[in-house]
């Protein structure tokens, strides 16, 4: 069966997204900041704490897992909008954006690159947010969290390039306002609705996508 690693799992997308692979038999290793939110036990699932601002946290899942292939490696941990003014910002927290945004995506591949090169399918997706497109910014605001996204969608282009020689394909896909703690109470799109959708998208993905920066339901975004 193949394998998949997912952060961010203690509640949302991530969550769901192990869900959903467990019930259709991969093997899923799901990480959480809080290990007291893991999934319940199951054959097929390992649980693992990983704080992805913190680097020596990554040096021990790259521990954990060996030289075990990853199929697909899903970096979803992120946190979300800011919405202070121009004047009253909380620049603590628009660092906070970046460490777990932009450098925790780019910390995991780092860690874990070789696992999904070595794997069958050899598949790495960032879930980003339509928010860092810059070409799609007509109401401003924002700053941290559209520039962390923004940010995650430029390493993860560089990823693309770099890792295409070792045939890992690449995808940044935008989950849709989804209806999480994140997304809101009147988000539009079930959050069951969105990971399957993505997962039909992740399944296509060929290597000559790779690079490719998409919503959900597979439509190409602007940069």
């Amino acid at each position: 069966m193949p394998t998949t690693l997912i952060t961010g799992c203690d509640t949302g997308i991530g969550r769901e997204f192990a869900s959903q692979y467990l019930r259709e038999g991969w093997d899923v290793v799901a990480t959480y900041l809080d290990p007291k939110t893991a999934l319940p036990g199951h054959p097929r699932l390992r649980n693992l704490p990983l704080d992805v601002t913190d680097a020596s946290a990554f040096e021990e899942i790259a521990r954990q897992v060996g030289a075990e292939p990853i199929d697909l490696l899903i970096s979803n941990a992120g946190i979300g909008l800011d919405t202070g003014k121009l004047k009253t910002l909380n620049f603590d927290y628009v660092r906070s954006m970046y460490e777990v945004n932009t450098l925790g995506p780019l910390r995991l591949v780092a860690a874990l690159a070789d696992n999904v090169a070595a794997s069958r399918q050899r598949r790495i997706v960032a879930i980003t947010s339509r928010m860092g497109a810059i070409n799609l910014n007509l109401s401003g605001g924002h700053y941290g969290y559209r520039a962390s996204k923004a940010g995650l969608n430029a390493l993860m282009k560089s990823l693309a390039i770099d890792l295409f020689p070792q045939g890992v394909t690449v995808a940044i896909i935008h989950p849709g306002w989804v209806d999480t703690a994140g997304g809101g109470g009147d988000a539009a799109l079930p959050v069951d609705e969105s990971v399957n959708s993505m997962r039909r998208v992740i399944s296509r993905l060929g290597n000559h996508e790779t690079g490719i920066f998409l919503s959900y339901d597979g439509s190409p975004l602007p940069w």
